[in-house]
C-alpha cells in the first residue's frame, strides 16, 4: 500500500558486518557518495526528475577535482623558451598542426561528409530563411553550402 508515512522497516535489510577489525560498511553510506540534494524553484516535476537522476548516478564523495598540472600565471616566464609561440599552428615558425598527432582529416575533402550535408541542405536552407535565425547560423549554413 503506497502513501504510508513515518518509519517503514526494510523488507530486505543489508547484510551484517563482521566484528572489530573485520567490520566493513554494508550500506554504501556517506563515505562512498555525496548525498542527493533537492533544488527548489524548478518547473513542476523537474525537481523530482533531478533527484531521481542524482540517486541513479551518485557523485563521488570527495567532490574535489583530481590533482592536475599546476596553474602557471600569465606573467610567469616561459617554460619553453626555445619554442615559438606559433608551434602547433599552421602559421609562423615552428611545427604545424600535423605535429600535434591528432590525425585530423580534411573535412572539406570527405565525400561522405559532403553527401550528408547535401541531404540536410533543404532543411538548413529553410532554417536560414527564417526571420529569427541568427547571422552566425546563416553564415555557417552558407559555408556548408559552398563546401558541397
Amino acid at each position: 500500500m503506497a502513501g504510508k508515512g513515518g518509519y517503514q522497516a526494510p523488507t530486505n535489510p543489508a547484510p551484517v558486518s563482521g566484528p572489530g577489525a573485520l567490520s566493513q560498511r554494508t550500506d554504501g553510506g556517506p563515505a562512498d557518495t555525496q548525498a542527493a540534494q533537492y533544488v527548489s524553484g524548478l518547473p513542476y516535476g523537474e525537481g523530482q526528475a533531478l533527484m531521481a537522476t542524482q540517486q541513479a548516478a551518485p557523485m563521488a564523495a570527495s567532490g574535489m577535482m583530481p590533482e592536475s598540472a599546476p596553474v602557471i600565471p600569465l606573467n610567469a616566464p616561459s617554460q619553453r623558451p626555445n619554442e615559438p609561440v606559433t608551434a602547433g599552428a599552421d602559421a609562423g615558425p615552428g611545427p604545424g598542426m600535423s605535429s600535434l598527432g591528432l590525425g585530423a582529416k580534411d573535412i572539406a575533402a570527405d565525400k561522405e561528409f559532403k553527401a550528408t550535408i547535401a541531404s540536410y541542405m533543404p532543411v538548413l536552407m529553410h532554417v536560414a530563411s527564417r526571420s529569427n535565425t541568427s547571422p552566425e547560423t546563416r553564415n555557417i549554413i552558407r559555408q556548408l553550402r559552398e563546401m558541397i
